[in-house]
């Protein structure tokens, strides 16, 4: 098991809107790589194990309007590079 932490930081786009969307986090931030494209996103608290098990087991089940909206949210937030505080 991991130890808990305030903050869940991953580049891993559809993982953070799966998160959002089932409620088990909220978007507290992103920043961007220095040198690179790619983008980090801070959520709210860190996932679970169960979390982690349901999702990448194909388990999971949210509000596919939910989904798309963390996703397009995330899309924007990343495409922008702005910051969230």
């Amino acid at each position: 098991m991991r130890p808990h932490t305030d903050t869940y930081r991953t580049e891993k786009l559809i993982f953070a809107a799966y998160l959002i969307a089932a409620g088990k986090a909220t978007l507290t931030g992103a920043e961007t790589i220095p040198h690179g494209k790619n983008v980090i996103f801070i959520l709210s608290r860190e996932p679970t194990d169960e979390d982690i098990t349901e999702f990448f087991s194909g388990e999971a089940r949210v509000s596919a309007l939910r989904y798309a909206e963390a996703i397009n949210t995330l899309k924007s937030v990343a495409y922008e590079g702005r910051r969230l505080h």
